[in-house]
C-alpha cells in the first residue's frame, strides 16, 4: 500500500530567473539584429535565431509545472496557481532515471550534471528533470513507490542518444574535411584536414559501435 504523503514541489528560482532574463535579452537583441538584418543576410539569420530561443525560453516558463502530491495523486498547477490537470499516482506503471551532462569534463565551461526521471502509465508519460526542482530527491521518492524501473526503455534511450552523437560527428568530420579540403592551396594542409576528417570520423564509428554492442 502507497503510504499518502504531502509535497510541493520547490522550482529551482535560479533556472527560471535565468530563462526570464535569457529570453527577454534573446527576444530583444534578435529583433534589433534582424532589423539590421535586412541588409546582411547574416545578422537576419542571427536574429531570427535569437528570437526563436527567446520565445521558447518564455513558453518553457509559461507551461512550467508546479506539482503538488497529495492524498495519492499528482496535482500539475500553473506559475499562476491554475489546477491544469490531476493525475492519480496508481496510473503510472513504471519509471526511468537518466544521468545526463552537457559536457565530458568538469573543467570544461559550463558543465553540468543531472537526472531525468520520466514516470510512464499506459498512453502516455511524464518527465521531470533535477534542474527544475530543489527536492528532486523527495519528489522521486515518492513518486516511484511501489514501481519497476524499466531499464529496457534506459537502454532504448542510451542507444538511441549514441546513434543521434555518432552520426552527427561524422557528419562533422566529413563537413570539416570537405570545407578545409576546398579552403586549403597546400598539400600539407590538405592531408591534415583529412588526418582530422578520419578522427572525427573514426570517433562517430566508435559510439556507433558502443550502440550496437549495448542492443545485444
Amino acid at each position: 500500500m502507497r503510504k499518502p504523503k504531502d509535497i510541493i514541489a520547490k522550482p529551482k528560482i535560479s533556472t527560471i530567473l535565468i530563462l526570464i532574463l535569457g529570453g527577454t535579452l534573446g527576444i530583444v537583441l534578435g529583433t534589433i539584429l534582424t532589423l539590421k538584418g535586412f541588409e546582411k543576410q547574416v545578422l537576419l539569420i542571427l536574429g531570427i535565431a535569437f528570437i526563436g530561443l527567446g520565445i521558447y525560453s518564455i513558453y518553457w516558463i509559461i507551461n512550467f509545472d508546479i506539482l503538488k502530491i497529495t492524498d495519492g495523486k499528482l496535482i500539475f498547477k500553473s506559475i499562476t496557481g491554475i489546477t491544469k490537470k490531476t493525475i492519480p499516482l496508481t496510473e503510472f506503471q513504471s519509471y526511468t532515471e537518466i544521468e545526463k551532462q552537457n559536457a565530458q569534463y568538469k573543467s570544461e565551461f559550463g558543465y553540468m550534471k543531472w537526472k531525468d526521471l520520466t514516470l510512464i502509465g499506459d498512453n502516455f508519460t511524464y518527465k521531470l528533470s533535477s534542474t527544475s526542482y530543489t527536492n528532486y530527491e523527495e519528489l522521486r521518492r515518492e513518486l516511484i513507490k511501489g514501481l519497476k524501473r524499466n531499464t529496457k526503455a534506459e537502454d532504448k534511450w542510451n542507444n538511441n542518444n549514441l546513434t543521434y552523437i555518432g552520426v552527427g560527428v561524422i557528419l562533422f568530420g566529413l563537413f570539416i574535411g570537405l570545407w578545409f579540403w576546398n579552403a586549403s592551396e597546400i598539400a600539407n594542409e590538405k592531408n591534415l584536414s583529412i588526418i582530422i576528417s578520419f578522427g572525427f570520423i573514426g570517433y562517430g564509428i566508435f559510439l556507433l559501435n558502443r550502440r550496437k554492442k549495448a542492443s545485444r
